[in-house]
């Protein structure tokens, strides 16, 4: 299952990890040649990667400690007992 990514963290070795919108992280590493991802490298690379889908594995397993189904699909904000960002569809009706 694809889920954004909601921002980004280093590992106790200090290796980049995505935070997904589900709940769940990934690293995110870039070591060439087996993974190309330089865009994690830079502040701004990793901002321009804010939103962007990426496989969970752990949804796609069913883990039940899974966020998704608390996450709005118009604004992804996580909703269960909170606020929808500003400007979201889901809140106009």
């Amino acid at each position: 299952m694809r889920r954004a990514i909601v921002g980004f963290e280093r590992d106790e070795v200090g290796d980049w990890v995505a935070l997904l919108e589900c709940g769940h992280r990934q690293h995110v590493r870039h070591h060439p040649p087996w993974q190309e991802r330089p865009w994690v490298q830079t502040a701004e690379g990793r901002q321009e990667r804010l939103g962007t889908p990426l496989e969970c594995a752990d949804c796609e397993a069913g883990d039940p400690a899974c966020w998704a189904h608390k996450v709005c699909p118009e604004c992804g904000a996580v909703v269960d007992g909170g606020a929808h960002r500003s400007g979201c569809a889901a809140t106009s009706g």
